[in-house]
């Protein structure tokens, strides 16, 4: 009799922002008589693993408020491993657990969002633009991105779906028409129920979040479904339908994933770390993920959650 050998379940996938775990089984196919014994060698770079020591039962817990996560543009895929180690008294055998990320963030075409010159559509708006902000009033867009997801990915891949929140979901008749974002794509939620969770009065929370609530469900995979990035000088808060929901939040793992001519584009706009690092600062409060399962079971639970919807007025931005 040898040393263990291992097989099963070595790969797994997941969405970017999404609330599940990933599990997946291995097995000592050795066929040997010892007892086996299985851990993690080496963790994950987005995420936490672990292994049942017994049964080889892995789990993968993905961190969505990772930076090169939320970096993730629609379609694009970014992948994590994780090393699992069995062992017997024959000897022992390693497997390396391969878990790919596939990101879907921003609003779908047709989102309208206010600007200077009152609602229009997410795709018609161009650099110098001004749009509404809830911080800062009218501000320039800077840069827009696009990037199209066609029907046969969609109905292959459900995590590239964009989340529908219907006409009035979220209360006070919000949003005023169908919204559709990524599945990433965060929103403002304030209330006494994330003051009493996070100590603040805002944060942001994906929008996969709120899939289970009346009114919230998974667009069908009619394709093709067009993403739109809306870049500022600084992270801000837009309305969208309504509703208020982030600009794209850009860091230096977003500029690793963007097609080389967005890159020069953006780098031509925006040269310096100290720029940067501002552009990749949250204008509020994202939560981990714990905490973002909380505020909205509760919030479910007592309708004390809250997605904030009054007209937008200048504001000193929270630094939390």
């Amino acid at each position: 009799m040898g040393a263990p050998e291992i097989g099963g379940d070595s790969t797994g996938a997941i969405d970017a922002d999404s609330t599940s775990l990933v599990t997946g089984d291995l097995d000592d196919t050795s066929g040997n008589i010892w007892s086996d014994t299985w851990s993690v060698q080496s963790g994950p770079s987005y995420g936490s693993a672990s292994v049942d020591p017994s049964t080889g039962t892995w789990t993968y817990d993905l961190d969505e408020t990772n930076p090169a996560v939320q970096a993730l543009d629609a379609g694009q895929t970014l992948t994590d491993t994780f090393v699992i180690r069995v062992q017997d008294t024959g000897g022992n055998d390693t497997q390396t657990v391969t878990i790919t990320i596939t990101g879907v963030p921003c609003f779908v075409a047709g989102t309208m969002i206010e600007t200077a010159a009152g609602p229009r559509p997410v795709e018609s708006i161009r650099p110098g633009d001004l749009v509404m902000t809830r911080d800062e009033n009218l501000q320039p867009v800077r840069w827009t991105g696009q990037r199209t997801v066609h029907a046969p990915a969609l109905a292959q891949e459900e995590r590239m779906r964009p989340i529908r929140i219907r006409k009035g979901a979220l209360g006070a008749g919000l949003p005023r028409n169908d919204l559709r974002v990524s599945r990433q794509h965060r929103l403002l939620v304030t209330g006494a129920w994330v003051r009493r969770m996070c100590d603040v009065d805002e944060v942001l929370l994906p929008a996969v979040r709120f899939l289970g609530w009346p009114g919230v469900d998974l667009a069908p995979p009619d394709g093709p479904v067009s993403y739109h990035h809306l870049l500022f000088d600084r992270h801000q808060i837009v309305l969208a339908e309504g509703t208020a929901s982030e600009s794209l939040l850009l860091g230096e793992e977003a500029r690793n994933t963007l097609p080389p001519y967005a890159l020069l584009e953006i780098e031509a706009l925006f040269p310096g770390p100290d720029v940067q690092r501002r552009l990749a600062t949250p204008a509020r409060l994202i939560p981990p993920s714990h905490l973002q399962k909380r505020i909205v079971e509760g919030g479910q639970a007592g309708r004390a959650l809250d997605t904030e919807h009054d007209a937008p007025t200048a504001r000193k931005r929270q630094t939390s």
